[in-house]
């Protein structure tokens, strides 16, 4: 059964970052991270963008969902290659649901992944996902191209079951789900996507 935004509101596979006491000589400080994903700091200290394994930056200093200060522990989603971050369990399964609602909202703008020096347009019919990342375009006919040679433009894509970034190629593991590609880092998580494909078919709650 869908389930809706509302619904959704109401299990990072990365290991979390590891978390060590720091001493000032007076006592001890907030935890301190230590790893990726982690904090970066940039003009706002109360609003830090996060640099995820794959050593990218979020785009966005605030969830997109919710508006609240970024989990480093939680995955973003990718888009057109670059991540989105999010604040907390539910936020990642909503933005998908409705991308451009959110993306509108962040004012963001993103090269066509086929012709990098055109802007993609962020509407529903010129979007296209594989497995759970999005890309937009900023026409018909790049989506076209794209769709005849996804390897060729995607870049590197999200495991869907363990959210490993990897370059795919053609000989990777491979799934054609409800009309949607699905490639993968392992023969291990396409046997898993297999087992219960409903479970990896979007980003879902506690992923």
């Amino acid at each position: 059964m869908a389930l809706t935004s509302a619904a959704l509101l109401a299990a990072a596979p990365w290991p979390a970052p590891r978390r060590v006491a720091a001493q000032d000589g007076g006592g001890l400080l907030d935890n301190i991270r230590i790893g990726l994903p982690n904090y970066i700091q940039g003009g706002d200290i109360a609003r830090p963008r996060v640099m995820y394994r794959d050593s990218l930056v979020s785009l966005n200093d605030l969830c997109a969902v919710r508006h609240a200060r970024l989990d480093p522990e939680r995955d973003p989603v990718y888009v057109n290659g670059l991540p989105i971050g999010f604040c907390c369990t539910p936020c990642p399964a909503i933005f998908s649901m409705n991308p451009e609602r959110y993306l509108l909202d962040l004012k963001l703008t993103f090269q066509d992944p086929v012709t990098p020096a055109r802007k993609a347009i962020i509407d529903s019919s010129r979007r296209i996902k594989i497995g759970q990342d999005i890309y937009f375009f900023s026409s018909v006919a790049t989506m076209r191209r794209f769709r005849r040679e996804p390897l060729r433009y995607c870049g590197k894509l999200t495991d869907p079951v363990s959210h490993a970034r990897f370059r795919p190629a053609p000989a990777s593991p491979h799934v054609l789900f409800r009309d949607r590609d699905y490639w993968f880092a392992a023969d291990s998580t396409k046997a898993a996507f297999q087992t219960s494909p409903d479970r990896y078919f979007e980003r879902q709650t506690g992923t």
